[in-house]
């Protein structure tokens, strides 16, 4: 169990960090790096039978520890699925909230740096709304996309307020992981699917920003996360696959696929040679518990990384990284407590 202590994989680097836990079941869904001092970690924590729904569950790294830092009581069901800062007093959190018995409202969470608070500029409600994806460039530029109750979103925020922005492609839909990434404010992805809306069939497709406007970008197979580690050097997942941005297309790049049922969930990358991405599996078509996965990109090639949860229930959901930071890392859940883990 977590909260024992560490335990390193010798072959791979990756330890299991001690964390405090909730008190409650919890996932972790999402994460984001600003520097080796800054990070946070954000999900969601259940509670038992008859008890009053806790609120959304936020982690900060600040160099030598995590700690949790609370979030607002909302009343309701509700999950922090992204999280993004652009400076250590200014940070978005986005996920959602049950508000009726099957009515999903889009949640917002700001970081001003001393609590989080909701911002409701900006609501969306449906049977499916919830945003998934956040990137704060800075205290007057951020983006956020998710689904609404008719299709996808895509949301800016300008320092004042948030506000919706058409999407290039009204039939795209956004990723359902970390789908949206920026190298910088003129170099922005999104990556998800397209419906036809006549035919009814799916296929792969990415939104990218230049600056000053959105176009469309074809995909081989979509994409539900995504991170964009340079101008020209963007990586995304979709379930077993793995996809480059380069030389100005999107292409398949082979990959390993460990277990009988691969599912990538989160990518992130310090540079072009150091890329890795998380997900879950089960060990054989017989079934079994399922484990967390990671691969990783040398530059030349994809391999696998063994989590060293040692079998354990242990899916992993996002991850988190930045260039020239002391440590890379994935988080999800070990045996429903709360999950991080740390590559040097």
């Amino acid at each position: 169990m977590i909260g024992s202590g560490p335990a390193a994989l010798a072959a791979t680097g990756w330890t299991v960090e001690t964390i405090p836990q909730t008190g409650n079941s919890t996932v972790l869904l999402g994460a984001s790096a600003r520097t080796s001092t800054d990070a946070w970690a954000v999900g969601q924590q259940f509670a038992g039978a008859g008890q009053a729904p806790p609120p959304p569950v936020s982690y900060r790294w600040n160099g030598a520890t995590w700690s949790l830092v609370p979030t607002p009581t909302l009343g309701v069901s509700s999950a922090l699925r992204g999280v993004s800062a652009s400076t250590a007093t200014d940070a978005w959190a986005v996920g959602f909230s049950l508000i009726g018995r099957r009515t999903f409202a889009t949640l917002m969470e700001h970081w001003t740096g001393s609590a989080w608070s909701v911002n409701s500029s900006l609501v969306v409600t449906g049977e499916a709304a919830e945003l998934t994806g956040v990137v704060d460039l800075s205290p007057t530029n951020a983006w956020a996309v998710g689904q609404g109750g008719t299709g996808g979103l895509l949301e800016n925020w300008n320092g004042a307020t948030w506000s919706s922005v058409a999407l290039p492609d009204p039939n795209f839909v956004p990723g359902s992981g970390q789908s949206i990434s920026a190298s910088s404010a003129s170099d922005i992805w999104v990556v998800g699917s397209t419906v036809n809306p006549t035919t009814g069939t799916s296929a792969g497709e990415a939104l990218h920003f230049d600056g000053v406007s959105w176009s469309v970008v074809p995909m081989p197979l979509g994409g539900s996360a995504v991170t964009d580690i340079a101008p020209g050097d963007a990586w995304a997942v979709d379930g077993a696959s793995i996809e480059q941005w380069k030389d100005n297309a999107w292409s398949v790049v082979p990959s390993p696929t460990p277990g009988a049922d691969l599912g990538l969930t989160g990518i992130a990358g310090r540079g072009p040679d150091d890329v890795y991405a998380v997900g879950d599996n089960i060990p054989s078509v017989n079934g079994g518990t399922v484990q967390g996965v990671i691969l990783r990109w040398n530059g030349i090639s994809w391999s696998t990384d063994n989590d060293p949860t040692d079998g354990s229930y242990s899916p992993l959901f996002g991850a988190a990284a930045v260039s020239g930071a002391a440590n890379e890392w994935a988080v999800g859940t070990l045996s429903n407590t709360s999950l991080i883990l740390s590559h040097p």
